[in-house]
């Protein structure tokens, strides 16, 4: 994989709402990986539509449909940035009756991101 072809790590390091510094290689990649966690896909225009998830999707759905698709569309939205390399869900659990908690690891070329996300299923 040539360097030109990557998606650039050198970002702006956020802590508590506020500009602190720049960063880059895997404090870096731990930025993105938990934006595009949060980020829907298709709502901010100043993202391509490859950029973010589809996991608002789950809402309303039932568990049972939820926990198989969380797993999908957490690999498909992480999978989507040339950095990632791998994605490993290590387990889905229904923390309470309205959310489902995502944990596993994100393989980057920078190193191992633990995933730590919750994802509301009812309102």
């Amino acid at each position: 994989m040539d360097n030109e072809d990557t998606n650039p790590t050198l970002t702006f390091q956020v802590a508590h709402g506020r500009i602190r510094n720049k960063f880059d290689g895997l404090q870096a990649m731990v930025q993105a990986v938990d934006k595009i966690l949060k980020t829907e896909r298709f709502v901010y225009p100043i993202y391509s539509d490859q950029y973010g998830n589809d996991l608002n999707e789950l809402l309303g759905k039932g568990f049972d449909y939820a926990k198989v698709e969380v797993e999908r569309m957490t690999k498909e939205a992480l999978l989507a940035d040339d950095r990632v390399i791998s994605v490993k869900i290590n387990s889905i659990k229904q923390t309470d009756s309205t959310t489902l908690s995502v944990t596993g690891t994100c393989l980057t070329s920078y190193g191992d991101i633990p995933i730590e996300s919750e994802v509301e299923v009812k309102k």
